[in-house]
């Protein structure tokens, strides 16, 4: 069966139940993506690379300050560590960052498992 990108497919007669879900997926849990992106770089970045990594990977653009107060929220969380490089503030994914991204991919593998069967 053949996959489309609902994403890129929905329009104004898109069920508001659909609509709901793909923003929680999405810019309500930018975390993930923040975190995705750190594990992906494997390095300290700043965080206006983590902008436009989430600007060019969601179909919703949050804002530049959306982007950062999530940065902080997760470095105040401890799940991402703040590095000092040359007077830039840096940021990178901690060991717990790391492991709650997993736990949160293996919660989601489980919600897909859970409904998916049958389908």
């Amino acid at each position: 069966m053949k996959r489309t990108n609902v994403v890129t497919a929905m329009s104004d007669d898109t069920p508001k139940p659909l609509k709901r879900l793909v923003k929680k997926l999405t810019i309500e849990n930018l975390w993930l993506y923040v975190l995705k992106y750190m594990i992906t770089k494997n390095e300290p970045i700043k965080a206006y690379e983590v902008v436009r990594y989430i600007r060019n990977a969601l179909p919703y653009k949050p804002s530049t300050v959306t982007v950062y107060t999530v940065i902080y929220r997760l470095t105040r969380e401890g799940l991402v560590d703040q590095v000092k490089v040359g007077g830039e503030t840096l940021y990178k994914i901690s060991d717990e960052g790391r492991k709650a991204f997993i736990n949160a991919i293996n919660f989601i593998r489980y919600v897909l498992d859970l409904l998916g069967k049958d389908v």
